[in-house]
């Protein structure tokens, strides 16, 4: 009876061990799509049922502020990070770096320096560190060896590569034997067009159209690789786009000797360097310029912009108005549609959608920042998070009621120490994490204590009883 007893008392630690761990999230499959320059209201430019369709059985946030400045590279990569520019060192699309003295351009594809891009820790090493796989196609930065790491599958980037072949790509590694749990996808449009026409021409109509189709191209992929039920679809853009025109060009020949500086980045944010003993010079020229040029020394820029605190901000930085543009002079390539103005302006703001099992149906949130998406991916995958500057704690009313919701960091991921600009989590919800695991530790203690009595048990179940003339012996000892 007492052997009955204890297996059952076994079976039910084992019992309560395993719900305690089954709190946990199952393995999530992400799928990361980035749709270059997608401003926020391209939703409604033209008819776009795909999106809408994400939208009405997902999520969509209405207003995502994003990074100041409001370029490729840097928001691609805080989207991954969850820094801002100066955290994590990719500050620009063209930037030079006084202490390496080296140069950045994308401009000329001079982006694979490794030193670069280790001032952070991007999600695909976060999520292999942690003995998964990830695949990027055409991500920025994902075919830069960093930190010695590469995504367990890339694509190197090359522009004329399709946007099927990439899917395919994609839904290959998710559907290996082997299979990826995060994958990134990029598509250079609608930016590419827009650049050259514009964003308010009647032109776009098309582009954006084209996008929506692509978009439903790969939601039938998934859907025929049976992923689009398992997998969690987000989808957003680096920044939004507004329009130019060359009646509201800034010359700076008409106001400094270019032997006087180097322009190290362009319009709209000029990243100046002035040549040795020229600095006073050179922003007192600038200063008061333009009505439509705001100039600053780097310790002066505005602390929201969180673009102040790294060696490859450059002295001095010049900003123009939305829709201004800055060149040299008129001899340089203009383009009628730009962006990397201040990040607060609408027309710069990008889009986030998202749909899977762990995201919560017809839901629309009125505001987040792009920071907050890195820490999310991390809740999502299972890993722990790298510092950084966002916060889960924002985005949490996204995920569905069956999503694991267990503090601003979720139950796997620790509390990151605070960035500049980071709001302290709740204590409440630190507690709900650490509630987590003494869950998981007191069940292990129980199993543990209950299988130690058992196999006592057996092993006593094994000694020979001994005959009872030895008590009987033992008993006159008694008596005395």
């Amino acid at each position: 009876m007492t052997s009955k007893r204890l297996w059952v008392s076994f079976v039910l630690a084992a019992v309560t061990l395993s719900i305690t761990f089954s709190l946990q999230p199952d393995q999530q499959k992400v799928l990361l799509v980035s749709f270059d320059g997608f401003r926020w209201d391209y939703l409604y430019r033209v008819p776009t049922p795909h999106f809408h369709h994400v939208m009405k059985y997902g999520v969509h946030v209405k207003q995502v502020t994003n990074i100041f400045l409001t370029k490729t590279y840097p928001n691609h990569y805080t989207l991954v990070t969850g820094l801002f520019a100066e955290n994590h060192g990719i500050v620009a699309n063209d930037m030079f770096d006084p202490i390496l003295n080296k140069s950045f351009s994308l401009g000329h594809m001079d982006i694979y320096d490794s030193e670069f891009w280790e001032e952070a820790t991007p999600i695909w090493i976060t999520n292999q560190r942690a003995g998964h796989t990830s695949g990027a196609a055409m991500w920025p930065g994902t075919d830069v060896k960093i930190h010695n790491s590469f995504p367990t599958h890339y694509l190197p980037y090359n522009e004329s590569v399709s946007f099927e072949e990439r899917v395919a790509k994609i839904i290959e590694w998710f559907t290996s034997k082997e299979p990826i749990n995060l994958g990134l996808l990029y598509w250079e449009e609608p930016d590419d067009t827009a650049h050259d026409l514009g964003p308010d021409s009647p032109l776009m109509g098309p582009v954006i159209s084209d996008v929506d189709r692509k978009l439903g191209y790969l939601i039938q992929m998934l859907k025929k690789a049976k992923l689009w039920d398992v997998l969690n679809l987000i989808i957003t853009s680096d920044h939004g786009m507004t329009q130019c025109s060359e009646e509201r060009i800034i010359e700076l020949d008409q106001y400094l000797d270019k032997d006087n500086y180097v322009l190290v980045d362009q319009s709209p944010v000029a990243a100046i360097l002035p040549k040795e003993g020229k600095f006073d010079e050179v922003y007192e020229a600038l200063a008061h310029a333009h009505p439509n040029l705001t100039v600053y020394r780097r310790e002066e820029i505005p602390e929201r912009w969180h673009y102040r605190d790294n060696s490859r901000i450059q002295p001095i930085i010049a900003v123009a108005d939305e829709g201004w543009y800055i060149l040299r002079n008129k001899s340089d390539d203009f383009m009628l549609g730009n962006h990397g103005y201040d990040n607060e302006l609408a027309e710069m703001h990008p889009i986030f959608l998202a749909h899977g099992p762990s995201f919560r149906e017809n839901f629309t949130k009125e505001a987040m920042n792009s920071t907050d998406l890195y820490p999310l991916l991390c809740h999502l995958l299972n890993v722990t998070a790298m510092p950084h500057n966002g916060s889960l704690r924002s985005v949490q009313d996204l995920l569905s009621a069956a999503a694991p919701r267990a503090g601003p960091y979720g139950p796997y991921t620790q509390s990151p120490p605070l960035l500049q600009g980071r709001v302290p989590p709740g204590e409440n919800e630190q507690e709900a994490s650490y509630a987590y695991f003494l869950g998981v530790s007191l069940g292990s203690i129980i199993v543990i204590v209950f299988f130690i009595i058992f196999i006592k048990h057996l092993i006593r179940s094994q000694i020979p009883v001994l005959p009872d003339f030895q008590a009987e012996i033992s008993q006159p000892l008694l008596q005395a």
